[in-house]
């Protein structure tokens, strides 16, 4: 791995380079906390989390660094987001567990929840028998509902949760790992680093972290990549954005529609 560029900084240079640090990591670090401290998923508390994640984009306006979108690349945000909804539904599908049963499991246990390697995804009684990859309410008015289902969250929390899942979180995530840290790592001041080069072993690197974040690890980490060469090809972070949105937008629809809430 090549040394870490640097480039010599005036004062005020050093101080937009520690604010556009915080500007780009802020908003990440915040959304996780509150993943945290918001304890379980019910849709008022995702709500608040994306109105926070967007009042903390506005705060700090990391796009300020970039250039504006280009409209040529529009097209391949969105075929890059839709081959990666088929790469991150393709293996967990009906038709793929019939089909190609033991290739599902495989994956399943090889590539899905990293905290339990080897293992199945725990699967719950959700009601007349059936068996599925998550909770549903026991009790109450919606009981035999997951906690995300529109007739349990209503429809504006369920469009603002659409929102967070779609905009809000496809943003902060995109500056942070894409236009920030990648470029962090290739050297100083990053908003100086050139987006368009492609160094593999740092790529791989901010794709794994990318991919740990996630339940289906496997998927985070070729979406990761994708994400990555879309923005060094582009040097375009708003490509790279409408790509994880568009993902992140189909996935939500194909939740509710399969009901495969394991997704959200």
């Amino acid at each position: 791995m090549s040394e870490k560029k640097q480039i010599e900084l005036t004062p005020a240079e050093e101080r937009e380079n520690t604010f556009a640090v915080v500007a780009h990591t802020i908003p990440f670090a915040i959304w996780l906390t509150l993943m945290v401290w918001l304890g379980d998923p019910t849709g008022w508390k995702y709500a608040a989390r994306s109105l926070a994640g967007l009042g903390l984009l506005l705060a700090f306006r990391p796009w300020r660094w970039y250039p504006r979108l280009q409209l040529k690349n529009i097209p391949a945000g969105l075929a890059v987001g839709v081959l990666i909804f088929f790469v991150w539904i393709g293996l967990e599908t009906p038709w793929m567990a019939e089909t190609a049963p033991a290739v599902a499991e495989w994956y399943d246990r090889l590539f899905v929840d990293l905290t339990k390697p080897f293992k199945l995804r725990e699967l719950y009684e959700i009601g007349n028998g059936v068996m599925a990859p998550y909770e549903v309410i026991a009790e109450g008015e919606h009981a035999g509902q997951h906690v995300y289902d529109p007739r349990t969250t209503g429809g504006l929390n369920f469009w603002i949760h659409m929102f967070g899942t779609s905009v809000v979180i496809a943003v902060i995530e995109e500056f942070f790992f894409r236009g920030f840290l990648y470029r962090w790592m290739l050297g100083s001041p990053f908003f100086k680093m050139d987006a368009g080069k492609l160094h593999w072993p740092l790529l791989l690197i901010i794709s794994i972290f990318f991919g740990i974040e996630h339940f289906e690890w496997g998927a985070g980490i070729v979406c990761g990549i994708a994400f990555g060469l879309l923005y060094i090809k582009t040097r375009d972070i708003w490509a790279t954005i409408i790509a994880h949105g568009t993902t992140n937008f189909l996935l939500g629809l194909y939740v509710v529609k399969y009901n495969a809430y394991q997704f959200w």
